[in-house]
């Protein structure tokens, strides 16, 4: 892999994006008769049309599962993700897609095998302009977490396994997941990279981040009291600076959630590290940043759910970034008579496992800091304290 240093260099950052009838039976017709007139052929009755087969809904945890993995057959768990593109042409013209998906309309799923310990990840999301099916399989594909296995801009954490396939042509693709935990048994946080270059100097570029697992459904979660969910956070950062080129920043660290089950209500804050920057799969100097590798990130909002769903939905009251001391806020005022900008975010999950244990969601914050377009896409889990 290659290890030049880049400065940056102007190039536009375009925005797109962000979250059978049976046949019909022929009529015959008669055939001649030599006396009286024929009997006229009865008209068949329409085939029915067949009844669409229900999607299926994910299977409920039970208190004798260890965790999500614990499953006898072939599983498939949906993916609450939130994701990006990034596509640079040979003229370098650019192409930028995102999207964070809901606990009704996922990014995709990820079917997990315990007989094969193959993993599938299916990902269909239009507005993120990422639509993959990739097979693993644990063993056969897992990595040691090092650069000649990870794409080097992919974060090590403890407590992940690492995925890694050759799809030819120098393209890899990383699917990374947490391990059950006392943090999340019943709910996995999943990161996904994929590069790659084409001989004429264009490049496309994907990042996700996941959460999935066995959800709780509406009676095995609680209706009164209170809890504290501990965790992680996972995120992926694009980042423009004015008439320059957008970099790409993996951000890690801690969750916590507060929950009142009885007002069905939650607030979630987090608080991280940024991770290096790449663009086109070679290293950025943090010279050129403003926001350099091991700046911190926080960010507070809150969410909501009804009584008829467990998937809770909000917003973030503020975010931002921490450089030698100085805050960084991230401005994401929505559009309004009195601002210019046109900023957004969110929150989105639901719990998992028996009796709530777990939770899981995704986060997405759009907007800026002086002269700097950001687009943050993530995912936070936690267990019950």
């Amino acid at each position: 892999m290659r290890a030049t240093i880049i400065a940056l260099a102007a190039l536009p950052l375009v925005a797109c994006g962000g979250s059978g009838g049976g046949g019909v039976a022929s009529i015959g017709s008669s055939a001649g008769s030599t006396g009286g007139t024929p009997t006229p052929t009865a008209t068949p009755t329409p085939t029915a049309t067949p009844t669409p087969t229900a999607t299926p809904t994910p299977t409920a945890p039970t208190s004798s599962q260890a965790n999500l993995f614990d499953v006898k057959t072939a599983t498939t768990f949906d993916a609450v993700g939130a994701m990006h593109s990034l596509t640079i042409n040979a003229n370098g013209s650019s192409l930028y897609r995102g999207n964070a998906s809901t606990v009704a309309a996922p990014s995709g799923t990820i079917s997990y095998d315990p007989r094969d310990g193959i993993f599938v990840m299916s990902l269909a999301d239009d507005k993120a302009g990422v639509t993959r099916d990739i097979r693993f399989q644990d063993p056969g594909h897992r990595t040691t977490t090092d650069a000649d296995h990870v794409e080097r801009q992919v974060p090590l954490l403890t407590g992940f396994n690492y995925l890694n396939v050759f799809e030819g042509e120098g393209v890899f693709v990383n699917f990374f997941y947490q391990r059950p935990n006392t943090d999340g048994a019943f709910v996995s946080l999943a990161g996904y990279e994929r590069n790659q270059a084409g001989t004429d100097g264009s490049s496309v570029s994907e990042q996700g981040v996941f959460v999935f697992g066995s959800r709780s459904t509406v009676l095995q979660t609680p209706t009164k009291g209170t809890a504290r969910f501990d965790g992680q956070f996972l995120a992926t950062m694009v980042m423009q600076q004015d008439g320059s080129i957008p970099v790409q920043q993996w951000l890690s660290g801690t969750s916590g959630v507060d929950v009142d089950f009885g007002k069905r209500s939650l607030t979630l804050g987090l608080s991280g590290t940024v991770g290096p920057a790449f663009f086109k799969d070679a290293p950025i100097a943090d010279s050129t940043l403003s926001i350099p590798s091991g700046s911190t990130f926080t960010a507070n909002g809150s969410a909501s759910w009804t009584a008829a769903s467990t998937a809770f939905a909000g917003t973030f009251a503020s975010a931002g970034f921490s450089n030698n001391g100085a805050a960084v806020p991230i401005d994401f005022t929505a559009v309004s008579a009195g601002t210019t900008s046109a900023g957004a975010s969110s929150i989105d999950g639901t719990f998992y496992g028996p009796d709530a244990k777990n939770i899981g969601g995704n986060f997405r914050i759009v907007g800026g800091i002086p002269n700097q377009r950001v687009d943050i896409m993530g995912g936070f889990v936690g267990g019950k304290k």
